[in-house]
């Protein structure tokens, strides 16, 4: 369940948790909250975001090959990457990539 595929996922529900408890303390008290950061900030962060959806588009079209196949298919054991020691070594349906 932990593993680092889902490192992400975590993140992300941390993050939320953190705003859900910032805005219900705004609401409570009435506290208006304003960013007075530097307007570069925003700029940055929607590079950095686009450049994810970029990253992730285009690691999957390199995976699954010039042909456009996308390989073996759930519920095959091939399919997907290969967890922890099973990835060094080859073992597990790994034998013919």
């Amino acid at each position: 369940m932990f593993d680092r595929e889902n490192a992400v996922g975590f993140l992300l529900l941390g993050f939320c948790a953190v705003v859900a408890g910032v805005l219900i303390y705004s609401i409570q008290t009435g506290t208006q909250f304003r960013f007075t950061g530097p307007n570069w900030l925003g700029w940055a962060l929607m590079l950095v975001f686009l450049g994810a959806i970029g990253y992730g588009f285009f690691a999957n079209r390199a995976r699954r090959g010039p042909d456009g196949g996308s390989g073996p298919q759930w519920p095959d054991p091939r399919s997907g990457r290969q967890q922890g020691w099973r990835r060094w070594f080859r073992r597990g349906g790994d034998r013919d990539r």
